[in-house]
């Protein structure tokens, strides 16, 4: 005899299901590397970031692993590495461009940009990334933190262009940012 489907028996086993759009991403530990630059001093983004970043990602890792043939049988694959995934994140501009001029800016801290009297110099890592992080929280509907990530020693590795259309008039100035950062933490 065949059993009859209920929509009631499907949500029961499937559960609650956690909602993407419900997140927070924090920037902290920035300050120490906010000082002032040939190009003036960062823009204070402390407040809005929160509010204006409308994607990230939760990160992932990769084991990096090689082959063993051992004792003539099938190969085994053994891990000798961890990669960390680089991250993107979507900003929506603010009227004065704090937050594309913010990561412009601490680009420039990274490598000098042409016209500067520092083109091209290399900063040191600890002045740009270390002790920098960025939080990620999956949240539930309730606002309860789901799960945490704190991705640690983080900096801009690229910014998307932004579009200028005439055709998009029913929509916000966005770009993206790329972060490479050297682990990951996470709590649950």
């Amino acid at each position: 005899m065949a059993s009859s489907f209920k929509i009631s028996d499907f949500k029961n086993a499937v559960g609650n299901l956690v909602r993407p759009n419900l997140f927070n991403a924090t920037l902290d530990g920035y300050s120490k590397i906010v000082g002032g630059t040939d190009s003036g001093v960062f823009p204070d983004i402390t407040n809005t970031f929160k509010f204006r970043c409308e994607k990230a990602e939760l990160p992932g890792r990769t084991l990096a692993t090689t082959e063993d043939a051992v004792g003539g049988g099938p190969s085994l694959k053994l891990p000798y590495d961890v990669t960390y995934n680089d991250i993107t994140l979507s900003i929506i501009c603010s009227t004065d461009m704090n937050e594309r001029e913010f990561f412009e800016t601490w680009m420039d801290k990274i490598i000098g940009r042409g016209g500067r009297g520092n083109a091209g110099l290399v900063s040191y890592y600890q002045d740009y990334a270390l002790g920098v992080s960025l939080t990620v929280d999956q949240l539930s509907e309730s606002g309860n933190t789901l799960i945490s990530y704190t991705l640690n020693d983080i900096y801009p590795t690229g910014l998307t262009p932004m579009n200028a259309s005439w055709e998009e008039t029913n929509t916000y100035q966005r770009f993206g940012v790329t972060l490479a950062y050297r682990y990951h933490t996470y709590k649950i």
